[in-house]
C-alpha cells in the first residue's frame, strides 16, 4: 500500500474531525515507516514524498491527562495540515500546508522551557509566570543559566489563581490564612512559586501559616478529610476539579485582591486582575483574583517562515472552534456578520500579543504586523 492510501485509511477510521484525523493519521503513519526515531531526535522533521513535502512538529504540553496536554492538541489540530488533506475551504479547518504536529506529554512548564531551550521540542506550553522564571533564573530555575533562547508566538488562554478553602474553615479573606493549613502546589512547580509570592505579599510566611506541598488533586482529598485548610490551583475558569467541589457545597473561593495585590500585579507584569462572575461555579458568588497567560513559545532558531504561517493559521477564521482564548469570548450570531467575524478575530489576535513577558519570534511579529495589531514601534 503506498503512503497516500495508508494514510486516507488510518484517517478514515481514527477521526471524528477531519482535521483531527489527519492530525492522528499522520502520526500513525510516521510511526509505521519506522520515522520515530527521527521524530524524536532531529527538530523539526522533514521528509519528501514526490513533489510534497511532510514536515514533523512538536509541542511540549503536560501530562497526558492534564488540561496543557488538551490545549497542546487542539494547537495541533489547528497548525496540521499533511499531504491530500486537500485545499482549504472559506470557513474550515485549515492549518499550514505539508505540517504534521505531534503533541509531546510532559512534567509541566519548567520541564517545557528546558525542552524548548535544548531543542528536544519545536514549541511548548508554559505558563506566563514559568517564563519570567526561566528568563530572570529565579524559583525552580535559580542557579542555572538564564534561558534567553525562547520565543512567544502567542498567548493562547488566561489561567485563574484559584484559592480554594474549606466551607468549615471559616476562610474569607486573605488575611484569615494566618494559623491554617495550606498546599502551595508541588515542589518546585510554577504553582508555588506564585503562591508563595501572594502569601509574602500578605505578610503569610511560615511562621504564621503551615506550608504543605501537594498537588491540586492530593490538597483537595486532605482538604475533605479535614487535613488542610486551603490549596492554590492555578486553572481556566472553569476548573472542573474547583466546578466538582463547589457542588458539593464544600468550599469558599477566596478573593485575591486589595493594595497588596495591586503591588504585585504592578511589579509583575505577567500578571494581571481578574474578575470572575458569580456563575462560573455553583453556590459560588462573583470574586476578584489573579490572571496569568499560557503562552505557546518556541526557540529563536526556529524557521521564522513556519512560525509566520503557524500564527496565521490559529486566526484562520475556520479554526476559531480549536483556539483557547476563544472559549472566553461570546460566540459568534448564528446568521454569518463578516464585521462581527472580523471584530472578534481582531480582539483574540491582540490579546494573543498582550503582556507576553518574553519577545515575539520575528516570524510571528511579522505575521500581527501584517494584520496590522503591532506596529513598526
Amino acid at each position: 500500500m503506498d503512503f497516500r492510501s495508508s494514510f486516507r485509511t488510518w484517517a478514515g477510521e481514527a477521526a471524528k474531525h477531519p482535521l483531527a484525523g489527519w492530525v492522528i493519521g499522520g502520526v500513525a503513519l510516521a510511526l509505521t515507516a519506522g520515522l520515530l526515531a527521527l521524530l524524536y531526535e532531529r527538530a523539526p522533521v522533514a521528509l519528501d514524498e514526490g513533489a510534497e513535502r511532510i514536515t514533523f512538529f512538536r509541542i511540549g504540553a503536560g501530562a497526558s491527562d492534564s488540561p496543557y496536554f488538551g490545549l497542546g492538541r487542539r494547537l495541533a489540530a489547528i497548525i496540521s495540515r499533511p499531504p491530500d488533506a486537500g485545499p482549504c475551504e472559506p470557513a474550515s479547518p485549515c492549518g499550514v500546508e505539508g505540517l504534521v504536529a505531534v503533541v509531546k506529554s510532559s512534567s509541566g512548564s519548567v520541564a517545557n522551557m528546558r525542552a524548548v531551550s535544548a531543542g528536544h521540542f519545536e514549541s511548548a506550553l508554559v505558563r506566563s509566570t514559568t517564563l519570567v522564571e526561566a528568563w530572570r533564573a529565579t524559583g525552580p530555575f535559580g542557579g542555572e543559566k538564564r534561558l534567553t533562547n525562547l520565543r512567544a508566538i502567542a498567548s493562547i488562554r488566561r489561567e485563574a489563581v484559584h484559592l480554594v478553602a474549606s466551607r468549615g474553615a471559616n476562610i474569607r479573606t486573605l488575611a484569615d490564612l494566618a494559623g491554617k493549613r495550606i498546599s502551595v502546589g508541588g515542589k518546585g512547580s510554577g504553582t508555588a512559586d506564585l503562591a508563595l509570592r501572594i502569601l509574602r505579599g500578605y505578610g503569610l510566611m511560615a511562621k504564621n501559616v503551615e506550608i504543605v506541598r501537594e498537588d491540586p488533586e492530593r490538597a483537595s482529598d486532605m482538604m475533605l478529610h479535614g487535613q488542610l485548610d486551603a490549596f492554590f490551583l492555578i486553572a481556566a475558569v472553569p476548573d472542573p476539579l474547583v466546578a466538582d467541589l463547589a457542588a458539593r457545597g464544600a468550599i469558599d473561593l477566596v478573593p485575591i485582591d486589595g493594595q497588596a495585590t495591586a503591588t504585585l500585579v504592578a511589579s509583575n507584569h505577567e500578571l494581571g486582575p481578574l474578575h470572575i462572575e458569580a456563575d462560573a461555579y455553583r453556590f459560588m458568588p462573583a470574586y476578584d483574583t489573579l490572571a496569568l497567560s499560557a503562552v505557546w513559545v518556541c526557540n529563536a532558531s526556529a524557521d521564522p517562515t513556519l512560525v509566520h504561517d503557524m500564527a496565521k493559521a490559529l486566526f484562520e477564521p475556520g479554526n476559531r472552534e480549536f483556539l483557547p482564548a476563544a472559549d472566553e469570548m461570546p460566540p459568534l450570531p448564528k446568521k454569518h456578520d463578516k464585521a462581527a467575524e472580523d471584530a472578534a478575530r481582531q480582539k483574540l489576535m491582540v490579546e494573543a500579543v498582550a503582556d507576553l513577558p518574553i519577545p515575539l519570534h520575528p516570524g510571528a511579529k511579522r505575521f500581527y504586523r501584517e494584520e496590522g495589531v503591532l506596529t513598526e514601534k
